[in-house]
């Protein structure tokens, strides 16, 4: 199936199956915006988007949307305006009295731009004597979404553009909105209405149908024009659009304004006059006196000066068909050699170059003498249209003679040929004017539609420079509060530098152990004390300090009690053994605050007394000596501090 067919099968299930019937649209129009349409929602053939309307019933309305442009504005084309206001209503309301009605019909009004200008023009040029007419202007459409539009009168600025600042100030209010006054709008009365199917409105003196006819073929055209012709009254007044059908071959509208399509309807014409042309024959006595003779021999004289002086060919044949006289035009259209006066016709050249002669004769004598003309070439490129005129005697009882006269036609039938062809051109530029008209009004609402993305988008650049302004704002904070963290860790790194060297100074022991045991600094002294060198990546714990079990108990307990407890204590002369010293030890243990990561317990070494020291390296220590010996050492400590107790 072709690509037109598919198109005429969607349109007719489309008015058939779905009740939107656009067979009377152009088709190049249907399909252009059919497929824009189709092209927005990403189908790809006709019986998809068929199928998608059935399933989606919102789809017809914005199918008729897309088809139906609606592109308007106030006062559009101006210059015409100015000649509806200036010479066209001031001739309505010439002879119009006070108390008369004066109806008005915008056929095709979309979202009502039209229709309230009118009623501005009239508030304009009737001022307080409004009151004094039966004013209705009436506003149709096929659109129920623009009619709705229409009614509430509200309108983006742009659309009174070029309207004057005086008449915007006196009938528009609000800035980025606008409203039609209540007054003007209380003027119009808003109806659906199809120009194809329903009853036009009548009696009307004005009708606006601008720029809608180009969308319709040419039979719903004259469709369409019959129906506005009968809504208008004999003088009423019909302004279309400026590339819309002039109504030249319309008898019942003359043209008051041909550039901007303003006609004005009159009544039929009354009969024309008809001329009625007679013709007088001399009549000529039998007795052929001297001054008859004179007569007829300046009658035939007269009569050859006739024949001379005609611009078609003359033949005269007697009743058996001679020829009685020609003049030089026959020999000239048919480039005849010799003089055909005296010749009986059937023995002519003439004869022979022309044989429709001896047909059309026959057919003048047939059934009563009458008159035949018919069409003959004498030339390749000459026509000659021939008439044979039978010559009748006074009292019509018989043919006398026959009269043939030819005409050349070749520059008439050329022109003719011409002036068809110029009507053909002249319809096809008039189609193609239409299309194009068409095609603006669509790029006029592309345009507009593209007006509103660009504001959008103006509006979407204007919030990403504000909040670009706000990230910049927000990245020199953060650049401040950089600076300021900086500053803190130089700080930091300072303190933490003083505080270990403060540590690493101190001439006691220190730990610093984690909750759960992990040692994870220590100064040089405690380094001295206990014989290790750095801890590993897991750290060292309190149990796996070199102690006695009995030393390491104790501390782990104490470590336990103060990380639960978060209260200081210490262990006061404890029996301190490791692989460097032999001695008594205090043991002070500090919890260091929750608020602190990790927690922790300081653990200071203060060194009481010292029995015995070992050398760093050997293998002679704690660990080594045998268990008698430091079982006596234990006793006598043990003895000692029992004595100081009494």
């Amino acid at each position: 199936m072709s690509e037109s067919h598919t198109l005429k099968d969607f349109v007719r299930h489309l008015a058939e199956e779905r009740g939107v019937d656009l067979r009377a649209y152009k088709v190049t129009t249907v399909e252009r915006r059919v497929r824009h349409r189709m092209r927005q929602l990403g189908i790809g053939s006709y019986d998809e988007y068929l199928e998608y309307t059935g399933k989606e019933p919102a789809e017809k309305a914005r199918l008729v949307d897309t088809v139906l442009i609606n592109v308007t504005r106030f006062f559009r084309d101006p210059q015409a305006w100015e000649i509806l206001n200036n010479k066209v209503l001031p001739m309505l309301f010439k002879d119009r009295q006070p108390g008369s009605s004066f109806r008005v019909w915008s056929a095709g009004c979309a979202t009502g731009e039209e229709p309230y200008s009118v009623a501005i023009l009239l508030c304009e040029m009737l001022g307080p004597q409004i009151k004094d007419y039966d004013l209705k202007i009436y506003a149709t459409d096929h659109d129920a979404s623009a009619l709705n539009a229409a009614r509430h009168g509200e309108y983006p600025a742009d659309s009174v553009r070029g309207v004057r600042p005086e008449i915007r100030a006196k009938y528009f209010t609000g800035n980025k909105t606008v409203r039609v006054v209540r007054d003007v709008r209380r003027m119009v009365i808003f109806g659906r209405g199809n120009l194809l199917t329903d009853a036009p409105i009548s009696h009307v003196d004005l009708l606006l149908c601008r720029n809608l006819l180009i969308y319709f073929d040419v039979a719903a055209q004259t469709h369409i024009l019959g129906r506005l012709k009968y809504g208008l009254n004999d003088g009423g007044v019909l302004f279309l659009g400026k590339s819309e059908s002039q109504l030249k071959r319309n008898s019942g509208f003359i043209t008051i304004d041909p550039r901007w399509r303003i006609f004005q309807r009159q009544p039929a014409a009354g009969d024309a006059a008809r001329g009625k042309a007679g013709q007088m024959k001399p009549e000529i006595e039998s007795d052929l006196s001297a001054k008859a003779r004179k007569e007829l021999e300046r009658l035939k004289l007269y009569y050859d000066a006739v024949l001379a002086t005609l611009e078609p060919g003359m033949l005269v044949l007697d009743s058996g068909d001679k020829v009685i006289s020609e003049n030089d035009k026959v020999l000239k259209l048919w480039e005849l050699s010799g003089k055909l006066s005296g010749q009986k016709l059937q023995e002519t050249e003439l004869w022979n170059r022309c044989p429709e002669l001896k047909e059309s004769l026959e057919a003048s004598r047939a059934n009563g003498p009458r008159s035949v003309t018919f069409d003959c070439n004498a030339s390749p490129r000459t026509v000659v249209t021939c008439t044979i005129k039978p010559i009748l005697s006074e009292s019509g009882a018989g043919q006398v003679g026959t009269l043939i006269y030819m005409e050349n036609v070749t520059s008439r039938v050329t022109l003719q040929s011409t002036i068809e062809e110029l009507e053909t051109t002249a319809e096809e530029l008039q189609s193609a004017n239409e299309e194009l008209e068409t095609t603006n009004e669509e790029l006029q609402s592309t345009n507009e539609e593209l007006e509103t993305t660009n504001e959008e988008l103006q509006s979407t650049n204007e919030e990403l420079e504000t909040t670009n302004e706000e990230l910049q704002s927000l990245n020199e904070e953060l650049e401040t509060t950089n600076e300021e963290l900086s500053s803190r860790t130089r700080e930091l790194d300072e303190v933490n530098a003083r505080y270990s060297e403060m540590i690493e100074r101190m001439p006691w022991p220190v730990l610093l152990a984690s909750d759960d045991t992990v040692v994870y600094m220590f100064n040089s002294a405690a380094k001295k004390l206990f014989g290790f060198a750095h801890p590993s990546e897991k750290g060292i714990r309190l149990q796996e300090l070199p102690l006695d079990n009995n030393t390491r108990q104790a501390v782990l307990r104490r470590h336990r009690l103060v990380s639960q407890s978060h209260n200081a204590s210490s262990i006061r002369n404890c029996r301190f053994i490791t692989n460097r010293m032999d001695g008594t030890t205090d043991i002070y243990f500090t919890p260091l605050s929750g608020a602190t990561a990790g927690g922790g317990v300081i653990i200071i070494f203060q060194v009481q007394r010292q029995d015995r020291a070992f050398p760093d390296k050997g293998t002679t220590g704690p660990q080594n000596r045998k268990n008698k010996p430091l079982k006596k050492d234990r006793q006598t400590t043990a003895k000692k501090s029992a004595r100081k107790r009494r």
